[in-house]
C-alpha cells in the first residue's frame, strides 16, 4: 500500500511540474500564430464560463483568477496521479505513455464531448480554426509528455536511491568479463546486486 502511495505521490508532482511548461508552450505558441493570447488561457476561461452558468455572474478579477490558478495546478496533479495508477498496473514507455494520456485529456476537454467544449468555453471542433486545433493539442500533448517522462525520471531516482541504500555496504559481485578497454563492466555486477 506504501509504494502505491508513492506511485501516486511521484505522479502528482510529475503532473504539476508539466503544467509549467504546458502552460508556456501555449502563451508562445499564441504569438507564433497570431491568436488571441488569451485562447491560450484554457482553465481562466473555464473557471469564468462555470461561475458564469452556476452562479448567474462574474467572479471578482483576484477571486476568479485564484480559482483558475487552483483548477490548473488540480488538474495537473490529477491527471499526473491517474497516469501513476495506470503506469503502475500497466508499465509503458514515455514516449507511448504521454501520447496516450494527451489524447485522453484532449477527449475529455476538447472533442465535441468535452467539458470545455460542452460548457461553451471552447468552439465545438466543427467550427475551430486548424490554429486553435493545435492549440489544443499542443497542451494536451506537452502536458502528457512531460508528465510521463518526468513521472520516468522521479521513478528511477527513486529506485536508485533504493538500490543504494539497501546495497551500502555490500562488496559488489566481482563481474565474469571485461569490456573491449579492460575496465571492469559495472552494468553487469550492478544488475546481478
Amino acid at each position: 500500500m506504501a509504494q502505491i502511495g508513492q506511485h501516486l505521490t511521484r505522479g502528482i508532482v510529475a503532473g504539476l511540474i508539466a503544467g509549467v511548461p504546458q502552460v508556456v508552450l501555449t502563451q508562445i505558441e499564441t504569438g507564433v500564430f497570431g491568436i488571441p493570447r488569451e485562447q491560450a488561457d484554457i482553465g481562466p476561461r473555464f473557471v469564468r464560463r462555470l461561475a458564469q452558468r452556476v452562479l448567474g455572474t462574474s467572479l471578482p478579477e483576484p477571486i476568479h483568477w485564484v480559482l483558475a490558478t487552483l483548477f490548473h495546478f488540480g488538474y495537473a496533479a490529477q491527471w499526473g496521479a491517474l497516469y501513476a495508477g495506470l503506469h503502475t498496473y500497466r508499465p509503458t514507455p514515455p514516449l507511448v505513455g504521454g501520447p496516450l494520456l494527451a489524447a485522453v485529456i484532449y477527449a475529455l476537454a476538447f472533442s465535441r464531448w468535452g467539458a470545455a467544449t460542452q460548457t461553451g468555453t471552447e468552439r465545438h471542433p466543427k467550427r475551430r480554426s486548424m490554429r486553435e486545433t493545435l492549440l489544443h493539442w499542443t497542451a494536451a500533448l506537452s502536458f502528457g509528455l512531460t508528465t510521463a517522462y518526468v513521472y520516468e525520471w522521479l521513478r528511477r531516482r527513486s529506485d536508485a536511491e533504493h538500490d543504494a541504500t539497501e546495497h551500502a555496504g555490500q562488496e559488489p559481485e566481482a563481474p565474469d568479463r571485461m569490456s573491449t578497454n579492460g575496465v571492469t563492466d559495472i552494468a553487469t555486477a550492478r544488475t546481478r546486486v
